[in-house]
């Protein structure tokens, strides 16, 4: 666990029953429900993606912290953590419909631009991509995507030491009741140079991005 960051991952997939009330229960435990929830109520430490959107903050340890996107079904997701001049992280993320690549890839570019004053261009950005797969020989592999190609030639032009990226596939079909592909990037309060991503399955990642 990293400090700071609540524990959004079940231990066990709830099951699907004739209990309409406890399937309801089993829906709210799904952790983009469990952030949907805290974002209602008003946290303001969370910033939430919406389909065909792409966002971006300052990750402080009294503001943003953690940024999501709702389950994912056939779309593109790319997160991007890069530091800025002041050591600070800047957090971008995208939520877009696989048909419109280049709309992702152009938001993206404007929330680099935006940003271009602070950025740190000596810096070696950390890609996140979200993306379709399909199973091969019982192993899930990223379906071919422009996207990866795109965004990296897009940060290579701006970052003389390159990118780091990594791809996560995800099923997209045949999966089970309360199964979550939501996009979930999590910093630590106390350290915010520690991320924790949870992805497809509930998959966790925990990444060091003062490496």
């Amino acid at each position: 666990m990293v400090e700071g960051i609540i524990n959004l991952t079940r231990k066990v997939l709830p099951r699907l029953t004739a209990n309409a009330k406890e399937n309801i229960a089993n829906i709210n435990s799904m952790p983009e429900m469990v952030l949907n929830k805290m974002v209602r109520n008003g946290d303001k430490s969370i910033l939430y993606t919406d389909m065909n959107q792409c966002k971006a903050a300052i990750i402080r340890k009294k503001g943003i912290t953690t940024s999501y996107t709702d389950a994912l079904h056939g779309c593109n997701s790319v997160g991007a953590a890069i530091k800025l001049k002041s050591g600070e992280n800047l957090f971008v993320l995208s939520h877009y419909v696989p048909t419109n690549i280049d709309g992702q890839v152009n938001a993206i570019k404007k929330q680099l631009a935006a940003y271009a004053r602070f950025i740190n261009k000596d810096c070696k950005p950390k890609l996140f991509f979200n993306i379709r797969g399909f199973e091969n020989n019982g192993k899930l592999e990223a379906t071919p995507n422009n996207i990866v190609d795109k965004i990296v030639e897009l940060f290579n032009g701006k970052f003389k030491k390159g990118v780091d990226y990594i791809i996560t596939p995800y099923n997209n079909g045949k999966r089970p009741a309360f199964f979550s592909s939501a996009n979930i990037f999590q910093f630590s309060p106390s350290d915010t140079n520690k991320l924790k991503i949870t992805n497809v399955g509930e998959q966790e990642k925990f990444i060091d991005l003062s490496i």
